[in-house]
């Protein structure tokens, strides 16, 4: 019984508390997930997603990866994310940001960003994704879904010893749930916010935001209109332009007061 009741404390004072408020948006998103968890989980899928890639660590592309990352890490305002940002030589037209700010970019993405504009635009969607918190967010509707919910805040709260049961109900939840939380795709609503994140970044580094536009133009022409494989289920190029052009005012106003000097849309990485 007293196992119970504090169980259903903990359950309940994180209820209370796990509500929160996604960057730009303001969608109030129901996350029961410590950045402390997503970050370790974070920093081991790196490390494994590295383990076997050929990690570029010298050389234009690498420069300029470095350069945009900072400049937008800079205004994501996480100063307890470990920024991390590699460049991967493989054909695949991908980037990602796991929880925490482990950055990695293929270089196969590269003639579609074309410019360190269209870098940071993609630079600043993934890492919307890590400050909106959307791994978190999916890990814990797979813990609730898995019941885990009480285990894990005794687990955390370290209040009462965890039974061998409990004990296994969070580790299942957690391996499971790093692979929903971290590695699979997100949904069609978290990849529109990220698309919002990521143009008002791109301003607020000083990027003109209307180049994001012109990175889902060329999406579409490099993989014939359909969505490559890491894209399988976001929303359709036209659909995540429609969203985009919704809050390019406010964007275009962010990034007149941090307009950088220089071109930052000319050409770096042709088809």
């Amino acid at each position: 019984m007293r196992t119970r009741s504090l169980a259903a404390l903990a359950v309940g004072a994180v209820l209370a508390t796990a509500c929160a408020k996604v960057p730009y948006t303001g969608r109030r998103q129901f996350n029961l997930v410590p950045d402390a968890i997503m970050n370790g989980l974070g920093k081991q899928s790196y490390a494994s997603m590295l383990g076997g890639a050929q990690v570029k660590k010298s050389g234009r592309e690498s420069e300029v990866l470095t350069q945009v990352g900072r400049r937008i890490s800079r205004v994501a305002n996480k100063p307890d994310y470990d920024w991390q940002f590699s460049m991967i030589d493989d054909a695949t037209i991908n980037a990602w940001c796991l929880p925490g700010g482990y950055i990695g970019f293929y270089t196969g993405i590269l003639p579609v960003l074309q410019n360190e504009a269209g870098m940071a635009f993609v630079m600043g969607h993934e890492v919307g994704h890590a400050t909106a918190r959307h791994g978190a967010e999916r890990l814990s509707q797979n813990l609730a879904l898995m019941g885990g919910l009480a285990g894990l805040e005794l687990y955390l709260a370290g209040k009462e010893k965890m039974t061998p049961e409990q004990r296994g109900i969070v580790l299942g939840a957690l391996g499971i749930g790093a692979q929903v939380g971290v590695m699979l795709p997100f949904s069609r609503a978290h990849e529109s916010e990220a698309d919002v994140i990521g143009v008002m970044y791109m301003a607020n580094a000083g990027y003109p935001p209307a180049e994001s536009l012109d990175v889902w133009d060329r999406m579409a022409a490099q993989t014939g209109g359909q969505p490559p494989a890491f894209l399988s289920t976001h929303p359709s190029h036209e659909k995540r332009k429609q969203v985009i052009r919704e809050w390019l005012p406010q964007a275009r106003k962010r990034y007149e007061r941090n307009k950088l000097p220089g071109d930052t849309r000319a050409t770096l990485w042709g088809r």
